[in-house]
């Protein structure tokens, strides 16, 4: 299925910065790990050292923290791995509910009403 990421950075709760983008077709989980990918490299270029990372998939964590080189996704696994390596103050990536996470939800509906579904 086609799929969108969207995600929020905020500091104290004030929204800074937002993403969102179109990655052709790909799973839930594939489409979870190129969020938290993206959402982790926008915070890092901005020099920001100190995140948690929220993701509706549950199963995409688990393929961050357990390295298994067989897995399809396991080269887009090994480039989150390798963005964690750097030295970050503090970085977690928890588990939330999707009616939890209505902002970066928000932008990726705007997108495909705005722009079109792609």
């Amino acid at each position: 299925m086609l799929a969108s990421i969207g995600g929020i950075m905020k500091k104290y709760g004030r929204w800074e910065r937002g993403l969102r983008g179109c990655i052709g077709l790909a799973n839930p989980v594939m489409e979870e790990l190129w969020a938290i990918y993206y959402g982790l490299k926008m915070v890092w270029e901005r020099n920001k050292t100190n995140v948690v990372s929220f993701a509706e998939c549950r199963e995409a964590i688990s393929v961050i923290n357990n390295h298994d080189p067989v897995y399809p996704m396991a080269i887009l696994a090994d480039m989150i791995r390798l963005l964690l390596g750097e030295n970050w103050t503090y970085v977690d990536i928890q588990p939330t509910h999707a009616d939890a996470n209505g902002g970066a939800n928000a932008m990726v509906e705007y997108y495909l009403i705005r722009e079109g579904d792609p």
